[in-house]
């Protein structure tokens, strides 16, 4: 879900963070080269991209003090991933706060009708993916940010330090246990007292 440039705003760089710190040049470049994919993600997610330059904002003051604290040289680390990362779960806990679903597409690609069935279907769907979603561990989590992003196997792994092999059996081997987490829990709140 690429963002033109004519749809996603310019990025608003800033030197100093909201309390007045200085942002590291590395983390500023860094958030210039990832702004069209954040956009992308935020509207995947949210169904559009208003709250992503906020949440940019938050995990840009973020790494730069986290490399800052690490001392880290400027441009010495993957500061685009680590941004990516720190901005995938940002946006994932206010997407879980605000509680709302995304959109099935755009407006154009909506122009045939769907059958109510197929908007059951769809929503069914969405709702067990995030289910599933919010049953990873933390590792899962970031493998499917950084996946929605756009990165490859060869990257991910390399930012968590493992293989590719090992990366992607020990994803799809969590990814099966929560889906079974998942139909046991939808099971459980049919059989139950209501809708969970």
């Amino acid at each position: 879900m690429a963002i033109s440039s004519r749809q996603a705003p310019p990025w608003w760089d800033r030197e100093v963070d909201q309390t007045g710190r200085r942002i590291r040049a590395d983390v500023r470049t860094a958030a210039c080269h990832i702004w069209r994919r954040v956009c992308a993600h935020t509207r995947f997610f949210l169904g559009d991209f208003a709250d992503a330059a906020g949440l940019l904002e938050s995990a840009v003051a973020q790494i730069s003090r986290y490399l800052n604290r690490l001392g880290a040289p400027p441009f010495s680390e993957n500061t685009a991933g680590l941004l990516t990362v720190a901005f995938a779960r940002a946006l994932r806990r206010h997407a879980t706060k605000l509680r709302r679903f995304q959109t099935f597409g755009d407006p154009d690609e909506l122009d045939e009708p769907l059958l109510a069935q197929q908007w059951i279907g769809l929503i069914d769907l969405r709702l067990d993916v995030e289910k599933i979603v919010r049953q990873l561990s933390e590792r899962g989590c970031t493998i499917v940010a950084l996946k929605s992003a756009g990165y490859e196997w060869e990257y991910i792994a390399q930012m968590l330090r493992t293989t590719v092999a090992a990366a992607k059996s020990g994803f799809w081997r969590e990814v099966k246990r929560a889906r079974r987490r998942a139909k046991t829990q939808k099971g459980q709140s049919i059989s139950g007292s209501g809708l969970t």
